[in-house]
């Protein structure tokens, strides 16, 4: 059985802070001022990836 890797976002400890919120993957998925960290496992983070790199969703702007 292989470890599942999972990536935590959490957009209170970015350092960016509000300005790039606007063009940001996680004002896409999710109000950043709810202020709850969203988790991500490895292939919904390749999956997001693919998506940004194309053009469909923003990319992930967090500074940390």
């Amino acid at each position: 059985m292989s470890k599942t890797t999972s990536y935590v976002i959490d957009c209170t400890a970015c350092r960016a802070g509000s300005a790039a919120c606007d063009d940001c993957l996680m004002s896409f998925i999710d109000d950043p001022a709810y202020g709850q960290p969203v988790r991500f496992s490895e292939e919904e983070r390749a999956a997001l990836g693919i998506m940004a790199e194309v053009g469909l969703i923003p990319q992930l702007r967090l500074v940390g």
